[in-house]
């Protein structure tokens, strides 16, 4: 993200406890202190760290951000820490790691809870010396990084389990800030709503020029459990399953519009009559859309949660075809 972007990113906000957060960003930024941002997943935390490198004495060095669920734990170690040709069969040449490009600069590692012990030792050493060595190299380089970094996970309960060290989390945690979840901000669900369908507008091409009263009320009251990335789905949605400019209610998430009114007795009442095969198949699929969502697609984390095996898994996205 530019500098640009995020001076037209929504940072301004309504939320007294999301400026909370925006003034202990902006009192940390000044520091070299590592910082360590907590919150539910989807909540903005690389905004945040963007938020937090663009008011530092490093805004005009590089950022560089790694997802470290996004690799084996070989091919990040590699990716960090970068190697010398012929290190591994198909190092044909040497490269540099994301450690060394952040150099001067400030280094996000998102989704740290879930890197492995050996990786956090060798991380451990690195932050505590500012020197690396690449894979294949006997040579060590300094380097000067300013380290954010970013968890959805309990770590107190990650330590207690020896799936996290104690002396890393010290290290990387001289500055923990939460980062609201959007459900306690609604505040802001407005102004946010309005910034992702005038997004969505320009993405899809498509002109809205009005939304239904019962959407406006739904936007507003429903919890968003994948947060700002959730939120961002369903306004997409919305977008592109809108009728001659207008948002309806027909865009609302499946599992939202099956339910068009409830009677006392807690029964749905449906559009439609569905054959039972067709409305378990879009339930299914809007449930395991849902799910991935609020992981960034991650299947592993994903299966976790929703407690089957990631094969299964894998199984409904081919047979749906999700992303």
């Amino acid at each position: 993200m530019t500098n640009a972007n995020l001076k037209s990113y929504n940072l301004k906000s309504k939320s007294p406890l999301y400026n909370k957060m925006l003034d202990l960003c902006q009192k940390t930024a000044k520091s070299n202190a590592n910082v360590l941002l907590i919150g539910e997943s989807g909540s903005g935390k690389e905004v945040a760290a963007h938020y937090l490198h663009y008011n530092s004495k490093r805004s005009e060095k590089p950022f560089i951000s790694i997802n470290c669920t996004s690799y084996t734990e070989s091919l990040l170690e590699s990716e960090l820490f970068g190697y010398e040709a012929g290190a591994f069969t198909g190092a044909t040449k040497t490269k540099n790691g994301k450690i060394e490009t952040s150099n001067t600069g400030t280094l996000f590692l998102d989704e740290i809870g879930d890197l492995s012990l050996l990786t956090q030792v060798k991380l451990l050493r690195t932050i505590e010396q500012k020197k690396i060595q690449r894979l294949g190299s006997n040579k060590e380089l300094d380097v000067d990084f300013r380290l954010i970094s970013a968890t959805n996970i309990d770590v107190s309960n990650a330590i207690k389990e020896n799936r996290f060290r104690e002396d890393f989390f010290y290290r990387i945690s001289t500055i923990v800030i939460k980062v609201p979840a959007l459900r306690e901000r609604k505040e802001d669900l407005k102004d946010l709503t309005d910034y992702m369908i005038a997004k969505s507008q320009r993405e899809h091409q498509i002109e809205i020029t009005g939304i239904e009263p019962r959407v406006k009320n739904f936007l507003i009251e429903y919890d968003y459990p994948g947060n700002i990335r959730e939120l961002k789905n369903i306004v997409d949605r919305m977008v592109v399953l809108s009728e001659n400019g207008v948002i309806t209610e027909d865009g609302l998430p499946i599992m939202h519009s099956m339910k068009s009114s409830t009677n006392q007795s807690n029964t749905y009442a449906f559009k439609e009559l569905l054959r039972y095969k067709d409305f378990k198949d879009q339930s299914e699929k809007a449930y395991f859309e849902w799910a991935l969502s609020r992981f960034n697609g991650n299947v592993n984390q994903t299966a976790n949660a929703i407690q089957i095996s990631s094969r299964q898994l894998f199984n409904k996205i081919k047979q749906y075809g999700l992303k």
